[in-house]
């Protein structure tokens, strides 16, 4: 009997590359889903940093 190559290599690459694009998918669902609650909270953070910088003290988040 002979001995045929086996082709796996490539089954496993394309096995990889289509878990990368449903991960691409779910990941830029989730984002479209809850984008602007993140961007709000970054947006929070970053107006917080500047007002602790602008008063050159630190000051504890509950005073703001």
């Amino acid at each position: 009997m002979a001995k045929y190559p086996s082709n796996r290599g490539s089954e496993s690459f394309m096995e990889f590359a289509l878990m990368i694009i449903l991960l691409a998918i779910v990941m830029l669902s989730i984002l479209l889903i809850v984008g602007d609650s993140v961007r709000e909270f970054f947006n929070d953070i970053g107006i917080r940093w500047s007002l602790f910088s602008a008063q050159g003290l630190w000051m504890p988040l509950h005073l703001l």
